[in-house]
C-alpha cells in the first residue's frame, strides 16, 4: 500500500499498481507517506481497531480526533487481503468508519490521514 503527496499543491493519491515509474504533481515527483513520521499525539491518531462478525469498525484515536475545519481527518483507509475500503471524511463528522470484510482472515491494515499530523497506521491479525 503505497499513499503520495505532492509536497507543491498537497494532492494525496493511493497508488493502485506500481509500474516503478515515479509519479509526478506539480512537475515534480510525489512523496510517499510513511505512517507515524509526525508529532502529532498518539492517543489522538493512532486507529482503534475493532473486529466483530466480519465487520472492521474504527475510530480515529483512542481520545477522539478533533474534526474542525483547520484540523481533521481526511480519509480512513482498510486493507484487508486484497479488499481496499476508504472512507473520506469532512469536518463536522465523527473520526470513525466501518468496513466490512466477511470471512476474511489475517493481516488487516488501518491507515487514517490527518491533514496536520499526515499518515497515521495500525494492524491487527484476525
Amino acid at each position: 500500500m503505497k499513499i503520495l503527496k505532492c509536497s507543491v499543491c498537497g494532492n494525496i493519491v493511493e497508488m493502485l499498481h506500481d509500474a516503478g515509474v515515479p509519479i509526478m504533481c506539480c512537475g515534480q515527483p510525489m512523496k510517499e507517506l510513511k505512517a507515524g513520521e509526525s508529532d502529532g499525539a498518539l492517543e489522538k491518531h493512532v486507529p482503534a481497531v475493532t473486529v466483530e462478525n466480519g465487520v472492521v469498525s474504527v475510530q480515529v484515536g483512542e481520545v477522539e480526533h478533533p474534526m474542525l475545519a483547520e484540523h481533521h481527518i481526511e480519509f480512513i483507509l482498510v486493507k484487508a487481503g486484497s479488499k481496499v475500503i476508504r472512507a473520506d471524511l469532512q469536518p463536522g463528522e465523527k473520526p470513525v468508519a466501518q468496513a466490512v470484510i466477511g470471512d476474511y482472515h489475517g493481516l488487516v491494515e488501518v491507515y487514517e490521514y490527518c491533514n496536520l499530523h499526515g499518515l497515521w497506521k495500525k494492524e491487527v491479525t484476525i
